[in-house]
């Protein structure tokens, strides 16, 4: 039985969905008003959510092999203005030299829920298709707001618990480019079920930089099953195969 749940776990159908929150979106990503409350979802379904931290969009990743991408484009499709844009400041993520200090009034928040544990691959890019030159950076953190104090338009440090006064976020990891138009990309392994948020930003790191459109895709892979498990498999089967030959003398 134990065995035949593995199999079970690993063959997972590849399910996800995104909604984003149509109110107060700036497309310079300098206004501060993005993702603003009361929330307007559109798309498949809406998060739960009640923290006070701007939520401009959310992404639900059904299963341990699910992938989806969150763009401006995705929002238009769904019903958003023609002009819809997902759109960040220069220095939102990063405006010092040490790379840590983010300006929120430029950032967005997205949501992310994972019905499963999984190995989960961010990558943060240019939106090149609508002309940005973008220097990505972004930080996965555990947890979603939930407190009635955070704030938008303050800075904030980026490989922190809690940044901009949320409550419920501790930080993951981060990663960032120098490349005008390019991506950022990491790999988050065993990330168990439950809700995260990414901060995502532009990283002009005191250079010269601009607002910029973006775009995350989001991949979910298996947790690989330790040696262990396939070991007791084996050893399972081996033991029927022994007993029905038994039987057979």
């Amino acid at each position: 039985m134990i065995f035949g749940g593995v199999i079970l776990a690993l063959s997972g159908t590849t399910q996800a969905s995104v909604s984003y929150n149509l109110t107060g979106w700036d497309d310079s990503g300098t206004g501060g008003l993005d993702g603003s409350a009361p929330a307007s979802w559109t798309g498949t379904s809406a998060p739960n959510y009640t923290g006070a931290l701007n939520a401009m969009w959310f992404a639900n990743l059904e299963s341990d092999n699910a992938s989806e991408t969150v763009s401006s484009l995705s929002a238009r499709s769904q019903g958003a203005d023609p002009n819809f844009a997902l759109a960040v400041g220069p220095r939102a993520w990063s405006a010092n030299a040490t790379g840590t200090l983010g300006k929120g009034h430029g950032s967005d928040f997205g949501l992310i829920t994972l019905t499963s544990a999984t190995n989960l691959t961010v990558t943060v890019s240019a939106d090149t298709d609508l002309g940005s030159v973008l220097k990505p950076g972004f930080s996965l953190f555990q947890g979603w707001d939930t407190s009635t104090t955070a704030v938008r338009v303050a800075d904030y440090q980026n490989n922190q618990d809690n940044p901009l006064l949320s409550q419920g976020l501790d930080f993951i990891d981060s990663a960032a480019s120098t490349i005008a138009g390019g991506f950022a990309s990491f790999t988050f392994n065993n990330l168990g079920a439950g809700n995260y948020t990414l901060f995502v930003g532009g990283n002009a790191t005191l250079s010269a930089g601009s607002q910029g459109k973006y775009t995350v895709a989001l991949a979910a892979s298996p947790v690989p099953v330790p040696g262990a498990v396939w070991l007791f498999g084996t050893a399972f089967f081996g033991a029927v195969g022994i007993g029905k030959a038994k039987r057979g003398n």
